[in-house]
């Protein structure tokens, strides 16, 4: 479109002639009613580009979101509009209907015009009391919003075809006030044309990668339905990717299908085309529409697995990396879609695989069960992610659902409260790769030295806490297969008693009396002083847990493992088998105490190689008195 059309078309309008001048660099022409203080249309030329400005009012907001329209540059007023008339985008139709309401905005009631054509729209005759002639009274009429132009008559005189009746029904049917309104119009639009048929001869382009009806002009629209009319008919002819975008958002939306099935099988022949003729690529988005008109609108679970096999098996890989359920063949299985470094020339894994299995969940028992979420770390966890629905298309209805769950499978479970959609998922972590690779590289390295098989392999770096536990996981399937070497003794529990019985009447009758006496004695000593060390060691334990004043601790943050330690430091007592009962790395614990109370101390008070830990002479009666400790 250019200047001079739209010239052409305010003065046969509106009897309006636009004269242009030059001012600050750029050739316009304001267009003004006559009798009206200000301008509602400035026409501007500049460096050869050319657009129009108008004065919306009140509509300018909504007006400027437009295609090929958008916020006024010279006028600087937020009630102006700017419109791009080289812009391909621009719709002439909506053009002039936007310009004739700009018109009618600014026209001054008192410039009625008194034609004939005039008289039938403004006009209303009155009879006086007295019966006498008929006395006309002009009533200007308030202005109707895109009151319809002239634009028919000059599309024929430019040789093109007047719009359809049904694309116009359309187009005057967008409400600029809806909300949402971009998905409510498409919506609203869609239903209108849902059984809408054209025959248009081109295939036009849309450039626009995911546009609405609003976006498009009337060949493009022509084009669209025809394409679509045909797909209908059975008749899939390649097309550009708008076209397969807007048909998939009218059959998310319920537009044109008989019910929910129907739409899912056009959904599904929609895309076998697309692949079938090799015309674009739609994968991107198939799966997520397929995906979410399956879950959205409620199929059965039979229907809807098999569009998500992929997420399925890789639910089911998590479930059984984080469950603690799992097999160690199955631990194996579901670590090599994961890992990047596999251990499959394991002598072990080569020679005895049900060993290697049991040997690898003995040692994934270890991380699982580490207080401080080694697997979380090495692996993942399970989370909730917010799930838009239809968001590779345009999606709106009137109903839409407010509650729903469904339960896939393990780590997959889509759920919607108060209309907000969410996805239960297993959710990797951020050093998963790596962090995985080198940990089964650690596990293949100490298990080939532990059970001195193979060659040995070079060390990978791994947080000692990782390390530790494949080593303890090692040693105690170890333990497990001496246990089961020993030799088994069986008794016969139905004579053990008579056994018991005879050995005891024989043992009374071969002692003496003297024996006797000293066998009474001898029991008698034993039970006194094993009294007297329970007695003890009851005291002495009550006495460590009074030694440490509860708010001092407290105050540091030491947690009840922090406390036990240095309970036990202070008073010699053995700690290794509390370590070991509650699945602790000391090396670990000790780190904690140290960080927690460097503050106070200023340096490092626990000494610790890993086995063994000891307070630091210097800093033990500064510890003492920060604890509340009284030392003798």
């Amino acid at each position: 479109m250019h200047l001079a059309e739209v010239a052409d078309y305010i003065q046969s309008k509106y009897g309006i002639e636009a004269s242009y001048v030059d001012l600050a660099g750029q050739t316009l022409a304001a267009v003004t009613v006559p009798g009206a203080n200000e301008s509602f249309a400035l026409l501007l030329k500049k460096d050869g580009r050319e657009t129009v400005e108008l004065k919306a009012g009140s509509l300018a907001k909504f007006l400027a979101a437009q295609s090929a329209f958008g916020p006024a540059v010279f006028m600087q007023d937020p009630a102006w509009i700017r419109v791009d008339l080289d812009n391909p985008a621009l719709n002439d139709r909506f053009f002039y209907k936007t310009l004739d309401s700009a018109y009618q905005s600014s026209r001054p009631l008192e410039a009625a015009k008194n034609t004939a054509e005039d008289r039938q729209e403004h006009e209303i005759y009155l009879l006086d009391d007295e019966g006498e002639d008929f006395q006309e009274e002009v009533i200007p009429k308030r202005p109707a919003f895109f009151k319809d132009s002239d634009f028919d008559r000059l599309l024929v005189e430019k040789g093109q075809p007047v719009i359809p009746e049904g694309i116009k029904q359309m187009q005057e049917s967008y409400d600029y006030l809806a909300v949402p309104r971009r998905e409510s119009n498409f919506y609203r639009q869609g239903m209108l044309m849902a059984n809408y048929e054209d025959d248009f001869a081109q295939m036009v382009p849309i450039n626009k990668q995911r546009p609405v009806y609003h976006d498009l002009t009337v060949d493009q629209l022509r084009s669209y339905f025809s394409w679509r009319t045909k797909f209908r008919q059975g008749k899939y002819k390649p097309a550009p990717a708008a076209y397969v975008y807007l048909l998939a958002s009218e059959l998310v939306c319920q537009i044109g299908v008989k019910d929910k099935a129907d739409g899912l099988r056009q959904l599904r022949l929609l895309f076998a085309k697309c692949v079938e003729q090799k015309d674009i690529s739609t994968s991107w988005q198939e799966k997520h529409i397929l995906q979410n008109y399956l879950v959205y609108y409620g199929f059965a679970l039979e229907e809807i697995r098999p569009d998500f096999e992929d997420e399925l098996m890789r639910g089911e890989v998590y479930h059984n990396l984080l469950s603690g359920e799992a097999s160690g063949q199955e631990l194996y299985q579901a670590i090599c879609c994961l890992s990047s470094y596999l251990p499959k020339n394991n002598p072990l894994l080569k020679k005895e695989p049900e060993k290697f299995y049991e040997l690898l969940a003995q040692v994934w028992q270890e991380v699982r069960l580490n207080p401080y979420q080694l697997l979380k770390l090495l692996v993942g966890e399970k989370t909730t992610l917010p799930v838009e629905m239809f968001a590779d298309t345009v999606f709106f209805s009137l109903d839409p659902v407010k509650d729903a769950e469904l339960i896939l499978g393990p780590g997959l479970v889509y759920r919607c409260q108060g209309g907000q959609w969410s996805n239960e998922v297993y959710w990797p972590s951020g050093r998963q790769r790596q962090l995985l690779a080198n940990f089964m590289h650690e596990f293949d390295r100490l298990s080939r030295q532990a059970f001195k098989q193979g060659r040995a392999l070079k060390e990978k770096d791994l947080p000692p806490a990782f390390k530790q536990a494949i080593v303890q996981g090692i040693a105690d399937y170890q333990e497990i297969l001496i246990e089961r070497a020993r030799p088994k003794v069986k008794i016969n529990l139905a004579i053990l008693d008579q056994i018991r019985s005879d050995a005891a009447e024989t043992k009374e009758i071969l002692l003496t009396e003297e024996e006797r006496q000293l066998e009474a004695e001898e029991a008698e000593k034993i039970t006194s002083e094993s009294n007297k060390q329970v007695s003890e060691s009851s005291a002495a334990e009550e006495k460590m847990t009074e030694d440490i004043d509860e708010t001092a601790a407290s105050g540091l943050g030491l947690d009840e493992n922090e406390e036990q330690l240095l309970l036990a430091l202070f008073s010699g007592q053995p700690y290794q088998d509390f370590f070991r009962q509650r699945h602790l790395l000391l090396s670990v614990v000790v780190d904690q105490i140290n960080e927690k109370i460097f503050d106070e101390i200023g340096d490092a008070v626990i000494d610790c190689d890993g086995q063994k830990a000891e307070i630091v002479e210097d800093y033990r009666s500064d510890l003492a008195d920060l604890l509340g400790i009284e030392e003798k």
